[in-house]
């Protein structure tokens, strides 16, 4: 009973941390996606 729960457990944090992982990264792309968008209407207004 104890090693079933402890994989469950082991499973469950691995997947909250690809989770947390993946949701940084995508909205660390899309942050700099608008940036970049931003900076490239700025040079334009110029």
């Amino acid at each position: 009973m104890g090693s079933s729960t402890g994989s469950m457990f082991y499973a469950f944090g691995a997947f909250l941390i690809l989770y947390l992982v993946g949701a940084s990264i995508y909205q660390i792309f899309l942050w700099i996606r608008k940036w970049r968008e931003k900076k490239e209407n700025d040079i334009e207004e110029k």
